[in-house]
């Protein structure tokens, strides 16, 4: 499990939510975003909106599953890059 600051001036919003939903859409580990104690299914963007993650805000990823590593690498580059 990872933590990640938010630091995008706009938070997660629907661009970076599909580009999130592309990338473990087909995975075949369970993926989810921790937001507040509370577990999001990262396969499904009304789940991530829904989380309303905002600048400032921490969230954790847990990929749990045979491709996690590759999985989890792909998302704290998506972070990073919405970060920059």
């Amino acid at each position: 499990m990872t933590k990640i600051q938010i630091l995008a001036e706009n938070g997660i919003h629907a661009r970076p939510a599909s580009k999130i939903v592309n990338i473990v859409k087909n995975a075949e580990s369970e993926v989810f975003l921790i937001k507040d104690g509370k577990k999001h299914n990262a396969k499904s963007i009304m789940s991530i909106l829904g989380m309303g993650i905002k600048k400032g805000d921490e969230i954790e990823i847990d990929v749990t599953g045979s491709d996690s590593n590759e999985i989890e690498s792909k998302l704290i580059q998506i972070f990073k890059e919405e970060n920059a």
